[in-house]
């Protein structure tokens, strides 16, 4: 008995003098020491006055994206049931109606189809925007509604597209400059015109080449440049290819040179899984099938290279889908 007492008086003694150490940590934490220095120079940023409004007062200019949506767009054009979302362009606000104006496809067009864009930057005879503004076609009609639209303001708007239509930070729009690209790729015996990129066990698995024989294959390419315009592939150069047994590690092959057809005189046949479009084929390689091991699949490269690019172009890459790298393969049997 004893011992159980001197037990519990030394755990008391502990359970007191723990609790009196929480209290005092926890007194502590509560002890709050205001510092005073009365000799700090003052913060000049502490007399700036905030106030709202002061850049809301400042004019807009009327040939800005901003000045064309406070003054025309928004009060003019973004009226219930109208270009308030319902349809497009949305004016509701300054970059909707960028976004939906600046390199937008035209979708209601003239009779000639003769825009392209809602606004071409640099060319407002060319942007179906200006056009609306200023036309006197009364089956057409003019907008906004009821011609409500002042000459000062309409030509705001052409100067706006004649500096490059830029967005509410200054800056030009431009079209994604693309790399070129493959529309379609055919093969055909070169003695007696056997046409071979259709003899597939699927859409996708690799063509099936007949031993030691001469093979043709076109390669249809094009490109589309910063203005959307369209590239033939006789246009392209460095005009290369790579035949590799391995789908992804193909630059230990050579680099084989391809013929280019010229722009009069190009391979016509069909693209890719339709039969029924045709297009010109520019690009042309001739190979031995004896050359290559049998019942093993092999990976062909293009590369071609557009004007606004410093390095050709790779299609397929290593990054395509592995069925973009199926279809542009071949076994010889």
């Amino acid at each position: 008995m004893p011992q159980h007492n001197n037990i519990f008086a030394r755990d008391s003694g502990l359970l007191l003098a723990a609790g009196l150490l929480l209290l005092l940590t926890l007194t502590q934490c509560e002890r709050t020491v205001i510092l005073n220095y009365p000799d700090l120079p003052p913060n000049p940023f502490d007399e700036i006055d905030y106030g709202q409004g002061v850049l809301g007062e400042l004019p807009l200019d009327s040939s800005s994206l901003l000045g064309l949506h406070h003054y025309i767009f928004a009060p003019k054009c973004a009226q219930p049931g109208c270009h308030d979302g319902n349809f497009e362009p949305d004016f509701r606000t300054p970059m909707s109606a960028f976004h939906n104006l600046v390199y937008h496809p035209v979708i209601k067009n003239d009779e000639g189809e003769n825009f392209d864009y809602r606004v071409l930057p640099g060319n407002r005879s060319k942007s179906w925007l200006w056009e609306r503004v200023t036309t006197d076609d009364p089956v057409l009609g003019r907008m906004p509604l009821y011609d409500s639209l002042s000459a000062e303001q309409i030509e705001a708007i052409g100067r706006w597209i004649d500096l490059g239509a830029p967005d509410i930070m200054g800056q030009v729009a431009g079209l994604p400059n693309t790399q070129p690209t493959v529309f379609g790729w055919l093969a055909y015996d070169q003695a007696d015109a056997t046409r071979y990129d259709l003899n597939r066990t699927d859409l996708i698995s690799p063509m099936q080449l007949p031993y030691d024989r001469n093979i043709i294959f076109y390669f249809g390419a094009y490109d589309l440049d910063d203005q959307g315009l369209f590239g033939a592939g006789h246009t392209l150069g460095y005009n290369k290819a790579r035949i590799s047994p391995h789908p992804y590690n193909v630059e230990a092959e050579a680099l084989r040179d391809l013929d280019v057809l010229g722009p009069f005189e190009p391979f016509i046949g069909p693209v890719f899984f339709d039969e029924s479009v045709l297009a010109p084929y520019h690009q042309r390689l001739v190979i031995n099938t004896a050359e290559f091991v049998r019942n093993r699949p092999y990976f062909v490269r293009l590369y071609v290279q557009d004007g606004q690019h410093d390095q050709p172009s790779e299609w397929p890459n290593s990054g395509s889908p592995y069925y973009i790298l199926s279809l542009m393969s071949f076994v010889v049997l």
